[in-house]
């Protein structure tokens, strides 16, 4: 964090905004807002609120500069993921040029650390991400790195679960690795979607397969699928591995003109095919963390408390307030709105229109505030909670 100085105008670093004020007007905001006592935080979405692809939209960086100058707490709350906190705030803050804390980074497959001690000496199967990155992070995470499966080490190992290898069996040759003692014998106790699959046809199968399976061992079918005298027809009732998503996602927002298909897209076509495959009796159960899910905000929560005590050890007042700044209506604002229900703290949401919200549309959950870009989101936001006005970003 930076250190707290009363800065004038013309001594303000570039970008921490109080454009547009007049000159005794910019002094007071900025006394006052570093003067002020903050009950309140921000937790922002990435892609199509500060980025696009890896390019910063306008007044991004602006944005947060004002919040770290002024000791305003923040989190970074996104659905993305495919690497460690660290990595990623690292890599977040070199495309900003500026300093962002892995305390204060939460992705998409954070809260997959709450599940580590159930699982950390069990076989998993992880899905998503480039190469060998799942393996790593799952390592990372605290799991068994010795019993920790790729879909390319079982494609390596098993060529011909692959329907259609042709496309892609180099890449899985290229980046599988097995244990010379794995076989179809080894229970899969659960498999983690780390990141949107690349592979999905192999990663569809991969997932059929454990999920009919006799007691989560490859290359065996429960005799309890379809006993219509059982739970769920029989369905998952045989010790097979339950699924862990990590974004409910179904696009995001890329360089692309229109939205990406992303995990929740992938997730969408696997139960298809299970409904398909279950003639529509069974309902796939899995589990699910990323937003809009309580799971994630909640987790949101706890490391906001962790990272203000830690940077404000001495503050007179505890986070009340979180504004959800976000441009994903299905994810950002809805999980806003379902965590001020459940949540002692109060959830607002600013909607931008910078990424996948078209603006002059409804969207389906509707924010409590709707503005062009996060500086105007937080400009509105700080105004409601401390009547100061923080200005047009200067650029620079």
């Amino acid at each position: 964090m930076e250190e707290e100085t009363t800065m004038l105008p013309e001594e303000c670093p570039p970008g921490l905004g109080f454009d547009g004020l007049s000159l005794n007007g910019a002094k007071r905001a900025i006394h006052d807002l570093q003067n002020a006592t903050h009950d309140f935080a921000f937790a922002f979405d990435i892609d199509g609120v500060l980025m696009r692809g890896k390019t910063p939209l306008s007044g991004a960086k602006q944005t947060l500069e004002i919040l770290q100058a002024n000791a305003i707490p923040f989190i970074l709350l996104t659905n993305g993921g495919g690497l460690t906190e660290a990595d990623h705030a690292k890599r977040v803050g070199e495309r900003l040029t500026m300093s962002i804390d892995e305390d204060q980074f939460v992705q998409s497959h954070s809260p997959f650390k709450l599940v580590v001690e159930k699982f950390k000496n069990e076989w998993i199967v992880v899905l998503g991400g480039q190469k060998t990155t799942a393996k790593e992070l799952a390592a990372a995470y605290g799991f068994n790195p010795d019993k920790i499966i790729s879909s390319s080490d079982i494609a390596k190992h098993h060529p011909s679960i692959h329907p259609f290898p042709e496309i892609s069996s180099s890449y899985h040759d290229e980046h599988g690795n097995i244990a010379d003692d794995f076989s179809h014998e080894k229970q899969i106790a659960a498999v983690f979607v780390f990141s949107s699959p690349r592979d999905w046809c192999l990663d569809l199968q991969v997932c059929l397969d454990l999920l009919l399976s006799s007691k989560g061992k490859l290359g065996t079918r429960s005799p309890l699928n379809g006993d219509s005298s059982l739970k769920n027809h029989g369905y998952q009732q045989d010790k097979q591995p339950k699924i862990y998503w990590c974004n409910p996602d179904v696009q995001w927002a890329t360089p692309h003109a229109t939205p990406r298909l992303a995990q929740g897209g992938f997730r969408a076509a696997l139960e298809g095919i299970w409904a398909q495959i279950t003639k529509g009796n069974s309902k796939l159960q899995s589990w699910t963390c990323g937003k809009p899910t309580w799971t994630t905000y909640e987790f949101a929560e706890q490391v906001l408390r962790e990272y203000h005590t830690k940077t404000k050890p001495d503050a007179k007042q505890s986070i009340k307030t979180v504004y959800m700044i976000g441009d994903n209506p299905e994810s950002d604002i809805r999980g806003a709105i379902d965590a001020d229900k459940t949540s002692e703290l109060t959830w607002r949401s600013v909607l931008v229109e910078t990424g996948v919200h078209e603006a002059g549309t409804e969207p389906a959950y509707i924010p409590t505030e709707t503005k062009a870009n996060v500086w105007e989101a937080v400009r509105w936001a700080v105004k409601q909670e401390t009547n100061i006005d923080i200005g047009e970003p200067i650029e620079g």
